[in-house]
């Protein structure tokens, strides 16, 4: 199955330079029906006009974001230089307390799917 979603250009970015591997999302009805190897196209905002293709190899369920971050080095994520702090004051920045506690969380561990991943 091939699901679509958009990023933050330093998210895109941490991906199109090898430094993320790992997205993490709500585990709300969309993201229920992700399967390991599935296929992700990542969107870069706002413009939509630059892409990333990559392919599923696991999924892992939190109860909350800290938990997930607590599970993996930063480096999984795209943070070289930053501490479970930080990173839940960027995820709560896009998400809130209450939803993650009514969903859950995912940690989507991907890699890019081949020489042709990049649109721009």
């Amino acid at each position: 199955m091939l699901h679509e979603m958009r990023l933050r250009p330093e998210e895109f970015d941490n991906i199109k330079y090898n430094n993320k591997i790992i997205e993490v999302r709500l585990n709300d009805k969309k993201r229920r029906k992700i399967n390991v190897g599935d296929k992700i196209i990542f969107y870069k905002v706002p413009e939509l006009n630059e892409t990333i293709n990559v392919k599923v190899k696991n999924i892992y369920k939190f109860s909350t974001f800290k938990d997930l971050y607590s599970g993996f080095p930063s480096t999984y994520f795209g943070y070289s230089n930053l501490n479970i702090s930080d990173m839940l004051n960027k995820i709560y920045s896009i998400y809130s307390h209450k939803k993650e506690e009514e969903e859950g969380v995912l940690a989507i561990m991907f890699q890019i799917d081949d020489e042709k991943a990049f649109t721009k």
